[in-house]
């Protein structure tokens, strides 16, 4: 069951459940909904992702603390995001929270776990995949599991948001990936801004509408690549004009 995977693997049911939606841990419903899985199926993922079973990560939990807090107290970073790294790529959302978590109370702010942190971590996950020292699935366990754990995060986080300060936060058309603009989101909210997340694949006339309604001071806007450009350009300036208008600025992160 879900529940037993949860158990053995160390992660929460919300991931188990994350991995088989994503079609990366084959199962199948009963007639109630439940998922069920398959033990050749469970073996066949737990080789591919190196999971180790909780016996495995329990007997190391005492020694991963210690050195952790090693690595805080000297402000390591570059340890840091390897440790990261490393839970990510196995998808061990519990042990990224953790990590993360932890470097939070610690001091370090979002801002500063996210530039340390995630991102050299993240760069380097999306180079072994460019390089093909892993696999796509590698690539997704990594994204969902730091997704998942700065969740918890942002629910765990107290909320202090200010009404003159309002932000706009979103992916635009074609951009499937939300980890750097949920960064920016939690990032924004723990400096007191209320955020209207639009979440992925947001056509840029639907940014231009979230303007006119919420008349926001900022907009950051993730692009990693545009399929029509032509359209992407008018598009783009009728979001300038609508930006102008109410005095908004328009902040472009991504490859793009």
């Amino acid at each position: 069951s879900t529940k037993e995977l949860a158990k053995m693997w160390d992660v929460s049911e919300s991931t188990i459940k994350r991995w088989s939606d994503a079609g990366m841990l084959r199962c199948r419903k009963t007639i109630g909904g439940h998922r069920k899985f398959e033990l050749e199926d469970i073996m066949e993922f737990q080789n591919q992702c190196d999971l180790a079973k909780k016996e495995a990560a329990e007997k190391g939990k005492a020694e991963c603390s210690s050195e952790l807090k090693r690595l805080l107290n000297e402000s390591d970073f570059q340890g840091l995001a390897n440790r990261y790294k490393q839970a990510a790529l196995t998808g061990q959302s519990v042990l990224v929270l953790s990590l993360l978590s932890q470097s939070n109370q610690h001091g370090f702010s979002l801002a500063t776990i996210g530039e340390e942190i995630i991102k050299p971590a993240m760069h380097e996950v999306g180079e072994m995949w460019r390089t093909g020292k892993i696999r796509v699935l590698d690539e997704h366990l990594a994204t969902l599991s730091t997704i998942e754990a700065l969740t918890d995060l942002h629910g765990q986080a107290a909320k202090n948001a200010s009404p003159d300060r309002i932000a706009i936060v979103g992916c635009s058309e074609g951009e499937l990936h939300q980890l750097a603009s949920i960064l920016v989101r939690d990032m924004l909210e723990a400096e007191g801004w209320k955020v209207i997340y639009l979440g992925s694949h947001t056509p840029l006339f639907s940014f231009a509408e979230a303007i006119n309604r919420f008349k926001p001071q900022i907009v950051c806007i993730s692009i990693t690549m545009m399929d029509n450009l032509e359209r992407a350009v008018r598009d783009f300036e009728a979001l300038r004009r609508t930006a102008s208008k109410h005095e908004t600025k328009i902040i472009i992160g991504g490859a793009a």
